[in-house]
């Protein structure tokens, strides 16, 4: 299996970083021009972007990627799964939490990606690596 993995350090408390990326909507900062939008809602009340939630992915009105959210732990995981996308066999998204100090929170994002198409994979995790990169650095800054 093919996978990738990004760490970055928050200036901020646990609480801080996990309720700013635990909101599908802030994905819309982290990785412009891509737009999130949350097409269903979670089951839970207080976290309508949590366990069983959908967002679509895209440009504009074109938004042909969905995940759903597989696995929500306030303040400690969140896993994500891609459905109903002919080209990838299987994906996983964990975004894993760390309090490091009561001001300072490391996350690490892990991506495992097994395309249908044979070679498909490390470009396309080759592609994910950087913009995580780039989105973490422009949310790390937000906070």
């Amino acid at each position: 299996m093919n996978s990738i993995q990004v760490k970055k350090e928050f200036p901020a408390a646990l609480d801080d970083v996990f309720n700013l990326m635990s909101k599908h909507a802030t994905y819309n900062i982290a990785f412009a021009p891509m737009q999130v939008e949350r097409i269903k809602d979670s089951a839970d009340a207080e976290y309508p972007d949590g366990l069983g939630s959908v967002r679509a992915m895209g440009v504009g009105p074109v938004k042909p990627l969905k995940e759903q959210i597989t696995l929500f732990e306030p303040n400690n995981r969140i896993e994500y799964q891609i459905i109903k996308n002919p080209l990838i066999k299987h994906h996983l998204g964990i975004i894993e939490f760390e309090a490091l100090a009561d001001d300072k929170t490391l996350v690490t994002y892990t991506i495992e990606l097994q395309a249908r198409a044979p070679f498909v994979s490390k470009l396309i995790l080759a592609q994910l690596q950087a913009a995580i990169k780039l989105g973490l650095t422009k949310l790390a800054k937000s906070v």
